[in-house]
């Protein structure tokens, strides 16, 4: 993938016009002139606000964007073995070296036999020669001419386990119920208590199926091989067991802002209603990215599915992209959001949706390098750790309706009671409070200096790199599969894909060849890669109602219209259903007292008008009472023909 970054002879796009960056002009706008000489101007944020609508495209065939770093893995040298073990590897790699400098090919068994002694003698080995077989080995393994192919496999040794899965069950049971309690129970008696469950499970089995009675001594040493810290977590707990073990040695140093980011997840401690109903839906998981050198918030992503490959793989793309065009659909924000660019690596934790193939080749491509901390080690990633606290004390602890951290802290509150938050609120609150509060409040470990300003402080420094197209993000952060063309297009998800151009190329596939798609959260379009012109291209949904559609809530609404129509399931009742989660998530109403408030002042308003007319209200027995209708619909009045009676009349 390209990048670019704001510097001069930069070559852009702009309503049709080839402009080329000359620099920044006194009051910090960014100069353009195109191939007539003609000069435009704009600010940082107009650029990347008309970037992010693909008005401004990058010219890719330049001399001045950058590429990605390529980052790969380097594998273990010799000073990562045991002493013993280099020194075995040193000698085999002085016989392979001698036997190199007399041959110019390797020699045969015959002449091995009398070479090797007299090299043992020149090398001055205190060991034997080796044999003409073992030294034959030795070649073959080092053919890479890597001394560590040559060191001994002695790790690989070692007595096999008595432990049967039956066994070994067995025995973590009895650790379970009577050794992880915060008594300090002897082994002996664990031993005891294990020899008795093992005569009792052999009391009603066949001799051939029986468990071996296994020593004192073999207990003992299965029990000092578990792991000391989960040992202290089963016997006092998680607080106690990081307390014992806990290590800060050493300080981490971050020399730059996008040198490395942080990455968590985290439940936030709020319930969450329905706008329309007023009920409760539940506590929404938070996904944030933070730089850890400004501790700027790169973005944040809200959502009620659990955190999975999607939510990071969204965030991401956030994080990267300028926030000028979306931080404008919350007018009430009064600064500015500059964090923007790729990131050197990333720390997210060890959880499943990391290591996804999607995502570790998605940061491949983008020349991101992810940094996994080891297991157990929040405090690997402590900035973001630390913000998720701050977070919870300076917003959402104070919201209606919070869970607060723990039972303790809550007392007698009920937050179902008292919630009455919808998404949309919650969004606008979070995104006033990163950018109008966090971002502008000083840091201890800044120094006392604001996230902001030390943003804006390393930005003359720092090179930021954006990628050259935003459509190459959206393809690069997106999920990977190999499918075949059919003549009605793609099916994914029981949903359809179809274009004249995906038809163009399924006419120059070879018979059953499969093409790679990639597609996202979002349901209106996929994206197809073309082998013959080696480019992505998008194709469109059928259904132009899934523009705009997640496809996570999409799935819900499958399942939903399936549990209410079991024998069909009606694409209607797909479509509504999907509509009703949807409202249910991003739409917002004040609180559920207002809704109480408003339908108490109608019926007060129908009681005041019926007293005031002094008119009874009779209805016959048995009769048909049509609806109130409040719309001016006339095939509704035709419907449902209201009468009129007069005072008189009645």
């Amino acid at each position: 993938m390209k990048t670019f970054s704001l510097k001069p002879s930069l070559v852009v796009n702009y309503e049709n016009r080839i402009m080329r960056f000359m620099g920044k002009s006194i009051n910090h706008k960014l100069l353009f002139k195109d191939e007539y000489g003609e000069s435009i101007t704009l600010s940082e944020s107009e650029f990347y606000s008309l970037f992010d609508a693909r008005k401004i495209t990058i010219d890719e065939n330049q001399p001045h964007l950058g590429v990605t770093p390529f980052v790969r893995n380097v594998a273990p040298d010799l000073t990562c073995f045991p002493k013993k073990h280099q020194v075995v590897a040193v000698r085999r790699k002085r016989y392979l070296d001698a036997l190199k400098a007399r041959c110019d090919k390797f020699p045969n068994r015959k002449t091995l036999n009398k070479l090797l002694p007299e090299i043992a003698k020149e090398l001055a080995d205190e060991k034997k020669a080796p044999s003409a077989i073992t030294v034959r080995r030795w070649y073959y393994k080092g053919l890479n001419n890597s001394i560590v192919a040559l060191i001994p496999q002695h790790a690989k040794k070692g007595r096999a386990t008595v432990f049967t899965p039956e066994l070994e069950d067995l025995l973590l049971d009895v650790l379970n119920t009577t050794y992880f309690k915060p008594e300090a129970i002897p082994v002996k008696q664990v031993y005891e208590e294990f020899i008795r469950r093992t005569r009792e499970y052999n009391s009603d089995k066949l001799p051939s199926r029986q468990l071996k009675y296994i020593s004192d001594s073999t207990v003992r040493r299965y029990i000092k091989s578990l792991d000391p810290f989960e040992v202290e977590v089963n016997k006092n707990g998680r607080h106690a067991a990081e307390k014992k073990f806990s290590k800060s040695v050493g300080q981490l140093t971050v020399n730059n802002i996008l040198d490395r980011w942080e990455i968590d997840h985290t439940p936030l401690d709020v319930m969450i209603v329905d706008p329309v109903t007023g009920n409760v839906i539940g506590r929404p998981f938070l996904t944030v990215v933070l730089d850890r050198y400004s501790r700027m918030v790169m973005a944040y992503w809200i959502h009620f599915s659990a955190p999975n490959t999607e939510s990071v793989l969204r965030v991401i793309e956030r994080a990267i992209s300028p926030k000028t065009t979306w931080l404008a659909k919350y007018p009430k924000v009064i600064n500015e959001w500059p964090a923007r660019g790729l990131p050197l690596r990333i720390v997210p934790d060890n959880a499943a949706e990391f290591h996804a193939d999607n995502l570790i080749t998605a940061f491949t491509e983008m020349g991101i390098e992810i940094m996994f901390p080891r297991s157990r080690g929040p405090q690997m990633k402590g900035a973001v750790e630390r913000f998720f606290r701050t977070l919870n004390m300076g917003l959402i602890h104070t919201l209606p309706g919070t869970t607060f951290s723990n039972v303790k802290d809550r007392g007698d509150y009920k937050p179902e009671k008292h919630a009455c938050l919808t998404m949309k609120s919650l969004e606008s609150a979070l995104v006033k409070w990163i950018v109008d509060i966090y971002h502008q409040s000083p840091h201890k470990g800044l120094a006392s200096n604001t996230p902001m300003a030390v943003w804006k402080a390393m930005e003359p420094s720092r090179v930021i790199q954006m990628p050259s197209d935003l459509d190459a993000l959206e393809t690069a952060l997106s999920h990977r599969k190999f499918v075949t063309v059919q003549p009605y297009g793609i099916q994914l998800s029981n949903n359809f894909y179809h274009s004249d151009e995906l038809a163009s190329l399924r006419l120059k596939l070879a018979k059953e060849q499969k093409v790679q798609m990639r597609y996202r959260d979002e349901m209106g379009h996929i994206w197809v890669h073309d082998p013959f012109r080696n480019i992505f291209f998008e194709v469109p949904a059928k259904d132009k109602r899934l523009i705009g559609t997640s496809r996570d809530i999409y799935k819900d609404a499958v399942k939903k219209a399936k549990s209410e129509n079991a024998k069909l399931v009606d694409r209607e009742a797909i479509q509504e259903a999907y509509h009703q989660i949807r409202e249910g998530i991003d739409e917002a109403r004040r609180s559920n007292k207002q809704t109480v408030r408003r339908e108490a002042a109608k019926q007060q308003a129908v009681i005041d008008e019926r007293s005031a007319n002094k008119v009874p209200l009779i209805v016959a027995r048995n009769s048909f009472r049509p609806p109130l209708l409040e719309s001016n619909n006339e095939e509704s009045r035709s419907m449902f023909p209201v009468h009129s009676f007069s005072a008189a009349e009645v």
